[in-house]
């Protein structure tokens, strides 16, 4: 409850907070590191320069005796410089004259004062050394200095490291929090959307939690989702209502038909009346049908498709329609079965409808997606109205002949319906020379 009381509840007030920490941050990682570089320093020796040698080497010479000359190179070596004396040099050390060295670092002691009379007796040693022959006799060996390499001042350096790394930090904060409390909620919201009104996911509410305006947004999907739940569900309920009564008016009409005892010329008109009824039952059902819900009702469960398909393809078969059935002989997918093989079904019926050859494929993809063709040598339908015939109660007169058993329009509108719910895509492909592809194709299972 404490921690709730700080954290501010809107997101402009989180965003700030979130600066001020990692400014605070920044400043406190730039302390620490200044600290450290500064005891570094501390603990380290001090730099042999070209003035401490020649200075030694003064002192050095000045002395009066060798007491003296072993109480400086002692109090040189207390404060770091490592600087030894010896009485003779072995023949076999190698030995180069200053004049053949070719170093900056000699270049800087010539430069220092009272280096004239010590630059015929200084030399270089084979182990890397500077050499200078006292006048008292013995020689100072000092370890030659490090080179400096050129690059960024170290007063330029570290002021640019620490702003690089609090600008580092403040980006990485602002990234996370991004990610955590804008971005995953967001995405939350756009995959409730989509499922509203098409898998059982659209039942569940938003979670409402988060900075106030997040909360705000998901109060007000769950809102729009309830709302939309009512007018579906009252929609529904009007047209089930309206759908009771007209069939009992429609039965009534269909029995007094039947009943009728009329001439032959008469009895053609009745079996026009009797069929419009049929229609009109068809066309009932087929509208409740479309309108019904099943996505909250039936499981997704493990079915074998080539069973499915070979099951929708046997009806028309038996009806002297030409069908064929081509892919394996086992395919197991989660889905719901029911809707899933009302969907096909559907396709199956414009295509044996508008085509006098008729195939469904099965294949599965390279990438594990689930892909179902279902051709037909019809007419085909103009390209321009692919998305079109997928509204409801959409018809082509022009492309599709008409006659009494064709639909209402609601079967590719069902298909669509079905298979989006189930994440995958349905397109119409134009087959050459004639006829039409309808492609079904369903994600690869997690």
């Amino acid at each position: 409850m404490r921690l709730r009381a700080i954290v501010p509840e809107t997101i402009a007030g989180q965003v700030t907070g979130l600066i001020v920490l990692s400014v605070a941050m920044a400043f406190l990682l730039n302390l620490v590191a200044i600290f450290i570089i500064a005891s570094d320093r501390d603990s380290r020796p001090p730099l042999l320069g070209p003035f401490q040698i020649i200075t030694i080497a003064q002192l050095a010479n000045a002395s009066r005796s060798e007491e003296e000359i072993a109480t400086l190179v002692a109090s040189a070596r207390h404060i770091g410089i490592a600087v030894n004396r010896r009485q003779s040099i072995p023949p076999s050390d190698k030995i180069m004259p200053l004049a053949r060295a070719r170093m900056p670092f000699f270049d800087r002691l010539e430069g220092v004062p009272g280096f004239e009379m010590f630059q015929k007796n200084t030399t270089i040693g084979a182990d890397n050394t500077v050499r200078i022959q006292l006048q008292r006799g013995g020689t100072l060996i000092f370890p030659m200095p490090p080179e400096l390499h050129g690059g960024f001042p170290g007063f330029i350096l570290f002021p640019v490291l620490y702003v690089l790394s609090t600008i580092a930090i403040i980006c990485v904060g602002l990234s996370l929090y991004a990610a955590r409390s804008i971005i995953s909620p967001l995405s939350a919201f756009a995959a409730a959307a989509r499922a509203v009104g098409r898998t059982t996911d659209g039942n569940q509410a938003v979670p409402e939690r988060g900075p106030q305006e997040i909360v705000q947004v998901a109060r007000a999907l769950n809102g729009m989702r309830d709302r939309i739940h009512a007018l579906l569900d009252e929609r529904t309920s009007m047209l089930t209502a309206i759908s009771h009564d007209l069939r009992t008016p429609l039965t009534r009409i269909k029995l007094r038909a039947e009943r009728l005892s009329l001439t032959p010329a008469q009895s053609a008109i009745t079996e026009g009346i009797l069929l419009d009824i049929v229609q009109m039952e068809q066309m009932l059902t087929e509208t409740l049908s479309y309108l019904r819900d099943d996505a909250q009702s039936e499981p997704s469960l493990r079915a074998d498709l080539p069973s499915m398909l070979e099951t929708i393809c046997i009806q028309p078969a038996d009806l002297g329609k030409l069908i064929a059935y081509d892919g394996p002989k086992t395919l197991v997918y989660c889905c719901q079965a029911g809707r899933m093989m009302r969907a096909i079904n559907n396709l199956v019926e414009n295509a044996v409808r508008h085509g006098t050859n008729v195939a469904v494929t099965l294949r599965s993809r390279a990438d594990g997606d689930i892909q179902i063709d279902v051709d037909d040598d019809g007419p085909g339908i103009p390209y321009s109205l692919h998305k079109r015939v997928f509204e409801p109660f959409f018809k082509i007169d022009s492309a599709r002949t008409s006659d009494r058993t064709e639909g209402f329009g609601l079967g590719l509108s069902i298909a669509r319906n079905v298979v989006e719910a189930h994440k995958g895509t349905i397109e119409l492909i134009e087959c050459v020379p004639h006829g039409l592809r309808v492609r079904i194709v369903l994600p690869a299972e997690q």
